[in-house]
């Protein structure tokens, strides 16, 4: 208890440095624990279902095209039963794969919230309590059957204020009465990260809640085509592996294809399902960057508290040595030190706790890769996860602390007397806290780097379409079909919606689309199968569409008044799109045969008659093939695009297209209006992420370094104050001498710049994956992080060769 309260006193008679001590450790700790929290929740253990590793998604393996890789909701409903009275597996449920946005009203307005659908056995399978009323049963879970649902727990929170009187109430789905009788266990969102889901009804229900032309039962009278959409998920038997299992359904071949070419089945553990198969390679790159960014992080502070830690015992040399002459022995006194970086690795423990919640706080507005919202996790502090990075920096803090101590075991009190005789001590001393200062210096410049790669990054993103004003041109998504709309009645709506909005101030202009299509691979141009180097976009546009997007036409002729239903039909195309049309030639002229056709009529041919400029919509597309149809000359459509330029601020303009929508249907609830700008900013969601740790980190990082660089300067120019004093006094100028201070700290950083590099150099293919338009050794940003890093060492280093240079020899020898 002794060395325990003089270790505290110890520590309070220098309060500066120990407050920075704690910090530098809070916010590394901090880091760690959100960082552990974050990718636990999305890679350990992503879903909160019992016994995980007997629980498997089927799904058939894809090689070709945007869907390569293993596809889980590829089967058609009598897949189902197959999978389910096969034997292989002790239970099996399903879902729908792809859970429909329908309009809920919970009381209010009705608002387009994921529905999924799960058959009755799907929450038991899984381990999922309902905690508040009761599951679905087989009497739901039939054609006919009066609606029932099950809120997950955030929904219930949000829509019904986390009352328990929910259970029995009423809310509308698409018109349909749906009668609430239970709320899921918190921490469950669904089965796939990249989309959530708020509330589930019983499976068979979709076809009386979700009618439409979706053919969800794969049902012979249904007049569309059977639709694939349902995930099945499978608890193993205790006596059967997954290779087991596999062998199985293999051989059982449950898609009947009844071939030998038949799909390829694969069984994969609900936890790696969990994630999207397009996204787990660059999940997995980024999960290696954070934890690395956050390894250097506890570096840093770590280093930063045993730099202080190694001033301190020097600082204490005459002392310990007093100590040792008088019979103390050197173990007590490294047990004092070692107690002292003990001491502020715990106060960094337990101040990293409200660190970690504010981080959470702050990171819970973006996306990782595959567009998983790190918001929907519901993140919170993991004491397992704090607890083991504060072990490892107390670990850490305590070896950098049993450093500190060698200086302790070293100290002697005849070197003590010369040094008070006017020997200059041996610079030997430094080097520990020199490799500190090092380290510092090029952990700081990898951070710093990474920050402003991928800053701009995010410029290059936002800067492209610069013809267009991205921030003030808002669309968004109104589909009719789920309010009972037809042809008809969505053309009225679209038309008194856009009269509205032009006779508004906020608005400077208005356009729409119809839905566009899409075809992959070769598309007959002048009747002759041309191959193009990504998907070809067929887009129906109205006559406001241009002059909305401010497109420019770079080549033959805009649409007229003539080009109507009867007309030969005609259409412009994207600047890329008519690169690579022209061949040898021009692509005005060219005849493109669309890839589908009117019931009953051959396939519409179509030519093209102008060019216009490219607009990026999606960053992983930078040449945009697109084709621009006029809505007079296509079929008429339910729903479509709303495109709005706004006068002036875009929120502005955002409430009154809301308030327009309203006026015209109440009923109608449109997807999320965005302004281009923050549509390439939603896809640019990592390079933001990574952006705002690594700029914090770096900032943090930085800030350390320079208070590394200055310490090392102040207490050089102490420690050398004698030898200072005797060059003075054979001659040196001040200049000379105030040189050798800043000299030294331009030295050591430029080690840690140098080795920074190496850093950044290694890391290198890590980073690639995540940046746009920008090398992960830019030059002009590695040149700019390394000059700032040196300017700032070099500039705090000033004082501390001022006072070099102002030594005295004299008063030097009446201090000793």
């Amino acid at each position: 208890m002794d060395e325990l309260r003089l270790a505290i006193r110890r520590l309070m008679k220098q309060p500066a440095a120990t407050i920075v001590s704690i910090v530098t450790l809070a916010c590394a700790i901090g880091a760690a624990a959100a960082t552990w929290s974050l990718l636990s929740a999305v890679l350990l253990k992503p879903l909160p279902v019992k016994d995980a590793d007997r629980l498997v998604v089927p799904g058939t393996v894809e090689t070709m095209g945007r869907s390569a890789g293993v596809v889980y909701d590829g089967f058609i409903y009598p897949t189902f039963p197959v999978f389910r009275d096969s034997g292989i597996f002790e239970q099996v449920a399903a879902e729908w794969g792809s859970p429909p946005s329908l309009p809920v009203s919970a009381g209010g307005p009705p608002i387009r919230t994921p529905v999924g659908f799960a058959t009755f056995g799907f929450f038991d399978l899984l381990g999922l309590r309902v905690p508040l009323g009761r599951g679905f049963t087989r009497e739901d879970d039939r054609r006919g059957a009066a609606p029932v649902a099950i809120l997950l727990d955030a929904y219930w929170r949000r829509a019904f204020d986390g009352r328990a009187d929910a259970i029995g109430r009423t809310i509308t789905i698409k018109g349909k009465a749906v009668t609430i009788v239970g709320v899921a266990q918190p921490g469950f969102r669904g089965l796939d990260l990249s989309q959530a889901v708020d509330l589930y009804l019983p499976f068979h229900t979709i076809g009386d809640v979700d009618a439409g032309l979706t053919n969800h039962f794969a049902e012979s009278s249904h007049p569309s085509s059977p639709t694939s959409g349902t995930q099945i998920v499978a608890r193993l038997r205790n006596d059967t592996s997954v290779e087991q299992a596999l062998a199985r359904v293999t051989a059982l071949d449950p898609a009947g294809s009844g071939t030998r070419t038949g799909p390829v089945y694969a069984l994969t553990p609900i936890n790696t399902a969990a994630v999207p198969v397009r996204a787990r390679a660059g999940l997995a790159q980024f999960a290696r960057l954070l934890g690395t960014t956050v390894a250097f992080l506890l570096v840093i502070g770590c280093g930063t508290v045993g730099m202080l830690l190694l001033i301190r015992t020097e600082a204490r040399r005459e002392e310990l040595a007093l100590c040792i002459a008088l019979g103390a022995s050197r173990g007590r006194l490294a047990r004092g030190i070692v107690l002292e970086g003990a001491l502020l690795s715990g106060a960094g423990a337990a101040a990293a706790l409200p660190v970690a919640w504010w981080l959470f706080k702050g990171i819970g507005a973006f996306q990782l890769p595959g567009g998983i919202d790190i918001g929907l996790l519901h993140l919170g502090v993991d004491g397992r996860a704090l607890g083991m990075a504060a072990a490892g920096s107390l670990l850490a803090s305590v070896a950098i602390a049993l450093i500190a101590a060698t200086f302790g075991f070293t100290a002697d009190a005849a070197e003590s007397l010369r040094s008070r005789g006017g020997a200059t001590p041996r610079t030997t001393r430094r080097r520990t806290r020199a490799a500190l200062v090092t380290t510092q210096v090029a952990v700081a410049m990898v951070l710093v780097a990474g920050a402003g790669l991928f800053a701009r990054s995010l410029t290059a993103a936002l800067g492209l379409n610069a013809g267009v004003d991205m921030e003030r041109v808002i669309t968004g998504e109104i589909s009719l079909r789920p309010y009972g709309y037809d042809e008809q009645r969505s053309a009225a709506f679209f038309e008194d919606l856009k009269v509205r909005l032009q006779a508004n101030a906020s608005i400077a202009s208005v356009a729409s689309t119809q839905f566009q299509s899409g075809m992959g691979g070769k598309v007959a141009v002048d009747g002759v199968p041309l191959q193009f180097s990504s998907m070809v976009w067929f887009i129906p546009v109205d006559d406001g569409y241009l002059s909305t997007m401010r497109m420019r036409l770079k080549g033959g002729r805009d649409f007229s008044i003539a080009d109507r239903r009867g007309a030969p039909r005609v259409a412009l195309a994207s600047e890329s799109l008519a690169r690579q049309l022209a061949g040898s030639g021009s692509p005005i002229g060219r005849r493109i045969t669309l890839p589908y056709r009117r019931m009953g009529q051959p396939a519409d041919v179509i030519e093209v008659v102008g060019i216009v400029e490219d607009v990026v919509e999606r960053v992983s597309v930078l040449e945009p093939l697109n084709l621009y149809l006029p809505a007079g000359q296509s079929d008429p459509a339910i729903g479509g695009s709303l495109v709005v330029r706004a006068a002036g601020d875009a929120d502005a303009a955002r409430r009154e297209i809301l308030g327009a929508i309203k006026a015209v249907d109440s009923s109608v609830a449109p997807s999320p209006l965005l302004t281009l700008e923050e549509r390439i900013g939603r896809q640019m969601a990592p390079q933001r992420f990574a952006a705002l740790v690594l700029g914090t980190l770096g900032a943090i990082a930085l800030l350390l370094t320079i208070l590394g660089a200055y310490v090392l300067g102040e207490s050089m120019a102490i420690m050398r104050m004698r030898e200072m004093g005797i060059r003075a006094a054979l001659g040196a100028t001040r200049r000379q001498l105030g040189t050798l201070v800043i000299a030294e700290t331009g030295r050591l950083v430029g080690f840690g710049l140098a080795a920074g590099l190496g850093l950044a150099w290694l890391g290198a293919s890590t980073v690639r994956a995540f940046l746009f338009q920008i090398t992960p050794l830019d030059p002009l940003t590695l040149a700019t992080v390394a000059s700032l890093i040196l300017t700032l060492a070099l500039l705090v280093s000033v004082r501390p060769a001022v006072r070099a240079a102002r030594v005295d020899l004299g008063s030097v020898l009446k201090e000793q």
